[in-house]
């Protein structure tokens, strides 16, 4: 069993972040139950409808080696972040200051000094036009 946590553990590592750049969601596409998409021809999407990449760091699934400073998140079309919290397993949410900018397609927050452990962080993030997104990142600080 001790041989077998530890590759399951990196098989996870290496997958999470790929499949977790997903969890954006736009709040126009949102339906309870369906996926952010649904209804939507996802061969040639419009362009108010494409596929949301968003790209985080910390990415959902990632280890961390000590805790990090910063939340980033890259977007396909300049956002501006709004809201961040983050939680500690079994801890209540903690807003995290997001400082007021210009919309661009890179933004960030100052995270506080996280202990080890498991962490939950959502984000909020508005487009020019008014147009929502939020997503999810789960990670493990060591």
């Amino acid at each position: 069993m001790r041989k077998i946590m530890p590759a399951v553990a990196m098989t996870l590592a290496l997958v999470a972040p790929t499949f977790a750049q997903a969890t954006a969601v736009c709040c126009c596409c949102a339906m309870e139950g369906q996926d952010a998409h649904a209804g939507h021809d996802a061969e040639a999407p419009s362009a108010d409808h494409a596929p949301h990449e968003v790209v985080t760091s910390p990415a959902d699934g990632d280890m961390t080696d000590g805790s990090p400073d910063w939340f980033t998140a890259t977007f396909p079309h300049a956002m501006t972040l709004k809201a961040v919290t983050v939680t500690a397993e079994g801890q209540a949410a903690v807003a995290v200051p997001v400082a007021s900018a210009a919309a661009t397609t890179r933004v960030s927050a100052d995270l506080p000094p996280l202990t080890p452990g498991n962490y939950v962080l959502n984000w909020t993030a508005e487009g020019a036009d008014g147009h929502e997104m939020t997503g999810v990142v789960r990670f493990m600080v060591h």
